[in-house]
């Protein structure tokens, strides 16, 4: 059964979320990772005397058996015996004198994968210069997206293949899986090690993470998230129905090829497509998640309710100006005054 749950699901419903009408599935449910390709426990060899470079056998990127030579080596009274040889072919001379002098073999003490090689034939050395540098493992260092980082957990299946070919796919486990708390939210990264005896093509990888086997799976863009909740529309058997209610069969349940209404996102109203996103609020380790997509009138509503009060308006020019008392005429002040100066 093909574990690429979202291709498979496409041929059921379209990019603009259309309304269509999908099946629920027997399938195996799979995210997408992707990360780079490491070498680890490197190792660089270095010459232990001063001599001379006297064969390469070795290539880089090249992978090379335990105990197999990379190199042989001739310190300098056997470099200087070799010089002077004369007509003797130079096999001979180590032949004779093998027991005096001979050829230091450089390997490695396990299988190791020559990533450089510092050497060539000929070459003078000395003590301390490098020779080769090679790894003992190769591992995938992996990317898991924040809204799937949940899901994950060593062990699962791991499809992967080099980022510009996705026809050559190998299998690997999920290793060291741990969530990145450095980034909010946090995504999940692992380290996976893989027991290839080739160099790596390409340095970056794709690939998909199989999280169940042949569970029962419906397009995620079927589901209508409504008031914390998320609902399926699909279709029901009906008995006795009014005006106000409909009678359903409560034994209906969403099975093995059962049909799926996929509403258009202009039938949601206030409702929203859920989104794998959405569940990031679950997580407890998590405080910064980020909001959930919404349709535009539920984005308009939650910015209104969100919103601060408006300040109360105060009164109008018109009703200031009748506040005002009027100022006393000149009659009035005379009076005021002759009463004051006249007073009894």
């Amino acid at each position: 059964m093909n574990f690429l749950l979202a291709p498979y699901l496409a041929l059921f419903s379209s990019s603009l979320f259309a309304q269509s009408v999908a099946v629920a599935r027997l399938s195996d449910i799979s995210i997408p990772a992707q990360g780079s390709i490491v070498f680890k426990q490197q190792e660089k060899l270095k010459a232990s005397f001063d001599g001379r470079v006297e064969t390469v056998s070795a290539q880089e990127q090249s992978w090379v058996k335990a105990g197999q030579p990379l190199a042989y080596l001739a310190d300098i009274k056997t470099a200087a015996l070799l010089d002077y040889r004369g007509m003797t072919p130079k096999q001979a001379v180590l032949d004779r004198w093998k027991s005096v002098y001979s050829l230091m073999k450089v390997s490695c003490s396990q299988d190791c994968l020559v990533l450089s090689r510092f050497i060539s034939e000929g070459q003078r050395i000395k003590t301390g210069d490098p020779l080769f540098q090679v790894a003992y493992r190769v591992a995938l260092l992996g990317k898991i997206p924040p809204e799937y980082a949940r899901y994950v957990k060593d062990g699962q299946d791991l499809f992967f293949w080099p980022a510009s070919n996705a026809l050559k796919k190998k299998k690997t486990l999920i290793q060291n899986y741990s969530l990145d708390q450095t980034t909010a939210p946090p995504m999940g990264v692992f380290t996976s090690f893989i027991p290839v005896r080739h160099y790596p093509q390409e340095l970056q990888w794709a690939g998909r993470i199989t999280l169940a086997n042949d569970v029962l799976a419906v397009p995620t863009s079927s589901l209508i998230a409504y008031q914390g909740k998320v609902f399926l529309p699909m279709e029901v058997v009906s008995g006795i129905t009014t005006k106000e209610l409909t009678e359903i069969k409560a034994s209906e349940a969403v099975t093995d090829h059962s049909p799926i209404l996929i509403l258009k996102d202009v039938d949601l109203n206030k409702a929203f497509r859920y989104d794998p996103k959405h569940a990031l609020s679950l997580m407890p380790t998590i405080s910064t998640a980020p909001a959930v997509s919404r349709s535009l009138p539920a984005a308009r509503a939650a910015t209104q309710a969100e919103s601060p009060p408006k300040k109360p308006k105060g009164p109008s020019f018109w009703e200031r100006l009748k506040a005002v008392k009027p100022l006393p005429s000149r009659n009035q002040e005379r009076k005021s005054n002759s009463d004051e100066d006249y007073g009894d």
